[in-house]
């Protein structure tokens, strides 16, 4: 060990120490020493003419083998092939995770083992058929059992040792300029061995006449090394990632666009690159009105590597929350500088959803690794509510400029002899020039983050349907599809006959569905005909989160009518597909529970439609969230008290001119201290402009003039004056005594309820006086008096309560969590407020049964009330002495 552990530091140290030297000495600074191309048997290339090994070549200062047994991207799921549980499958056929191992609808394509009765793709034609997608190394390299495939004797169907293998492409992520195409041309052709040689075709270290490859001679030193003119290694750019995850542009790309909906942007719609849109070469519906770039990051030069770093990059390295020391702001205990570049993992940091255990998802740079969201978001009201429910892609990826998959229909082929299918965010197929593609917003839906917390992030869904066979079921295989559909490169007659609606010898996209039994019962036919049982159509819809293409500034979600509203971006229906192949409804595959969060719906179109359950996933989103038979009961009750003051009033107005009019013994009484006018009044106006505001945060796209943030602040201000208004009353009234005014006595009370209730239902229409006295010592009858205290006993405290815990729930969450949380304190809250309305209107109207209509509310500006003189001419005092008072 100590043998190993001196060799890996001589040479980890030699290859520092080359590098600074050739740095200091060389024209052009060199990052690389030097080396020699080396083919499988470690030979140079140049004197055998061989293929070059990889694995030999970076080899000579790398542990290559480990950096290859260390990455998802050579590895693709060969490790889990038959060790997977039944629970971590997508699909009841797949055979283990990740590209090679799983089945996937967009790809269609899938590795059988020898044994199967219907084989699709051997490993060598999985090589041919999806290798443009892997780095090399894995299943092109290796069996199930870990021996390499050229030393297997026991492969019947392809002659490995001719072929060779395709070890880990160390060239395809570490040089400038790789040759991509010539690589998969090797790969295609079969030709394993030599696609790594491929790569380097640009360069000009090495030559193709036809077949045949030869190395340049001029291109290496005397010792055989490469020059570096011709080239260096490099760290991966954003070029590099792109071969296999999309379009990915740097600033020295040509300004162009799509050429399709393809394997690019298929799931995602994902462009990322510097350029600004309005200068591509996208034909995007407005595209001059749009001056972001494709992606903020790329802009700002921030590369692919940053974000997702090697796992045990001692820059990037952070161990993982289970294994991190709680006393420790910084571990020290990681890889040194020589460890790393000796064994470089190559198993990248990834998110959640996509990694499969807790150290990668520990080094992935989330956002808030490099942003700190509270100095940029002073605007926002409730910021930390919003940062603990809310992801910030959610905001900063507002829509996607690229077409994406919508629906992928492989129960039929088109003349290409691929499965069907529709882009989302386009007008007809994207690699036509004329198409104009509008981009689409993402569906919101909630996900867990590395923390556990439960965050709306943006996701693309993509429906899919396709045949499955036997028992167990397995996807029907693509060469059974072109048999049952075509003869050579034509539709089969009896295909056309059921497809061709108008006759013109043509299946046109609308025609091309099966949307009849018809054309299903046909198809099948054709399958059973090839040996096939038990067919049947299935469907499914697969989420994929979005995360790049990020802006900022006023390309980010700042409206929040957006979320907050009838049409919130949270509650709308996305569109899974335009038809039903066979009208069977997809079921739900992936990381997400979509079948929990949310419902399928089929328009009288037949378009298929999901929308997700807000109240079902326990969001409560104020302006979108409403209890239904809470609003109607509210609004039932304030109309059923307008209606019925209306009646009262109406009848009181009859009756007056009916009876004799007579003149009243009155008297003024000073009834309402300064302070308990003051009081009343601000009271007044805090329930009613909270009454208003409130409804327009309730229901904002009723009110689109005010502006939601501000409705939201000027709330919490008038909730606090309230707040303080009613404590200060409390301790008035306590210290006073006047508290006494709002209880009611036990004795008597109900009969006098009811000789006050008798006298509002009979008495005032006979234009009888009222049967108590009103005195500063009794300013309430008996109804007044049970109103007033529950209202302020009950109701008030009760709205208070209910209030303060809303407005504290992003800084004391655990208080309003332990009642329920805002989908229990929301509903609540609300039915309270359609009671003050109620309360208001109803008192508003009891303040016009004075002798006069506005008695009632002179006495509350003034002071003085006009009260019948009967019962106790004593009571009255002379107006100098009440006036004194004042």
């Amino acid at each position: 060990m100590k043998m190993i552990r001196l060799k890996k530091s001589l040479l980890s140290g030699s290859l520092l120490l080359l590098m600074v030297i050739q740095s200091l000495t060389a024209k052009t600074p060199a990052l690389h020493p030097l080396f020699k191309l080396l083919d499988k048997n470690g030979q140079n290339v140049l004197v055998t003419g061989k293929a070059l090994s990889t694995m030999n070549t970076c080899g000579t200062c790398h542990d290559t083998e480990f950096i290859s047994s260390h990455s998802q991207h050579a590895d693709v799921g060969l490790s889990t092939l038959d060790h997977i549980e039944a629970a971590e499958k997508n699909y009841s056929w797949d055979m283990g995770k990740g590209y090679f191992a799983a089945w996937n609808p967009i790809s269609y394509r899938y590795y059988s083992p020898e044994e199967d009765s219907f084989p699709d793709l051997n490993q060598a034609e999985w090589i041919m058929s999806q290798g443009f997608r892997h780095v090399g190394g894995g299943p092109a390299a290796f069996d199930a059992e870990g021996i390499p495939l050229d030393q297997n004797e026991s492969s019947q169907t392809w002659d490995w040792k001719k072929s060779g293998v395709v070890e880990m492409n160390c060239f395809l992520c570490h040089m400038p300029n790789p040759d991509n195409t010539a690589r998969i041309e090797s790969l295609e052709k079969g030709h394993f061995q030599w696609a790594n040689t491929a790569t380097l075709l640009r360069t000009g270290i090495v030559e193709k006449r036809g077949s045949k490859f030869s190395w340049n001679q001029t291109a290496f030193t005397k010792n055989g090394e490469v020059k570096h003119e011709y080239f260096t290694p490099s760290d991966p750019s954003n070029a590099n990632c792109a071969q296999c995850h999309g379009l990915i542009f740097t600033a020295g790309d040509e300004k162009k666009g799509l050429t399709s909906c393809d394997w690019n942007t298929a799931t995602r719609g994902e462009i990322i690159g510097p350029h600004l849109i309005n200068r591509t070469g996208l034909n995007l519906k407005d595209k001059e009105k749009i001056s972001r770039s494709w992606d903020v990051h790329a802009e700002r030069a921030v590369k692919c590597v940053d974000c997702h770093p090697s796992s045990n990059n001692p820059i990037y390295y952070r161990d993982s929350e289970e294994h991190r020391l709680e006393h420790l702001i910084f571990d020290a205990r990681r890889i040194d500088v020589v460890d790393y570049l000796y064994r470089p993992s190559h198993e990248f940091s990834k998110v959640p959803d996509e990694a499969e255990d807790a150290e990668i998802i520990a080094g992935m740079r989330t956002c808030d690794a490099c942003h700190d969201p509270n100095t940029a978001h002073d605007w926002l009201p409730y910021k930390d509510a919003h940062f603990q429910k809310v992801s910030c892609e959610s905001c900063h990826i507002p829509k996607m400029y690229g077409p994406a998959y919508e629906q992928i229909d492989w129960t039929v082929l088109t003349t290409e002899k691929k499965g069907s299918h529709d882009c989302r965010g386009a007008e007809g197929d994207p690699k036509n020039i004329k198409s104009l593609i509008y981009g689409f917003e993402p569906v919101l839906l909630p996900r867990q983050d590395s923390k556990g917390q439960m965050k709306l992030t943006p996701y693309n869904l993509v429906s899919s349907w396709y045949w499955v066979y036997g028992d167990p079921q397995m996807p029907v295989r693509l060469t059974d599809l072109e048999k049952a559909f075509f003869e050579g490169d034509r539709y089969r007659p009896d295909i056309l006959e059921v497809f061709d609606a108008d006759h013109d010898n043509h299946i046109s996209e609308t025609e091309l569905r099966l949307d009849k039994p018809e054309k299903e019962r046909r198809v099948k036919e054709n399958l059973e005909a090839l040996g096939l049982t038990k067919l049947s159509i299935q469907g499914d819809v697969q989420p994929f989160k979005i995360n790049h293409d990020v802006t900022n500034g006023k390309w980010a979600l700042r409206e929040c009518t957006d979320c907050h509203g009838d049409q919130s971006r949270v509650s709308m229906p996305v569109e899974l597909a335009r038809y039903i192949p066979g009208g069977v409804l997809p079921t739900f595959t992936g990381s997400l529970d979509l079948e929990q969060m949310g419902d399928l719906t089929v328009s009288n179109e037949g378009v298929l439609n999901y929308q997700v359950d807000v109240e079902g996933n326990a969001l409560y989103i104020f302006g979108l969230s409403r209890v239904r038979w809470i609003d109607w009961a509210g609004i039932l009750i304030v109309i059923g008290t307008i209606f019925g003051i209306f009646i009262h009033s109406s009848m009181r107005v009859y009756s007056a001119r009916l009876r004799q009019k007579h003149t009243p013994k009155i008297k003024q009484v000073y009834m309402y201290t300064f302070y308990d006018r003051l009081w009343h009044w601000i009271q007044v106006m805090a329930i009613f402009l909270l009454l208003i505001t409130g409804l327009i945060i309730h229901r904002p796209e009723m009110f689109s003039w005010f502006s939601f943030p501000y409705m939201v602040q000027v709330h919490n201000v008038l909730g606090f004056i309230l707040f303080a208004n009613a404590f200060l009353a409390v301790f008035y009234h306590l210290v006073s005594g006047e508290i006494k005014q709002y209880i009611p006595q036990p004795r008597g009370f109900f009969d006098q309820a009811v000789m006050q209730a008798s006298y509002y239902l009979k008495g005032i229409f006979r234009g009888d006086g009222h049967p108590f006295e009103k005195t500063p010592e009794k300013k309430l009858n008996p109804l007044q008096q049970i109103t007033y205290f529950g209202l302020l006993n009950i109701l008030l405290p009760l709205q208070i309560i209910t209030g303060v815990l809303i407005w504290s729930a992003q800084t004391w969450p655990q208080f309003a969590e332990r009642l329920g949380g805002l989908p229990v304190l929301g509903p609540v809250h609300s039915l309270l407020a359609w009671l003050f309305a109620t309360f208001i209107v109803l008192h508003m109207y009891l303040t016009t049964t004075g002798h006069k209509p506005l008695d009632g509310i002179r006495a509350m500006i003034i002071g003085w009330d006009i009260v019948d003189e009967n019962i106790s001419p004593d009571q009255a005092k002379p107006d100098t002495q009440n006036k004194e008072h004042e």
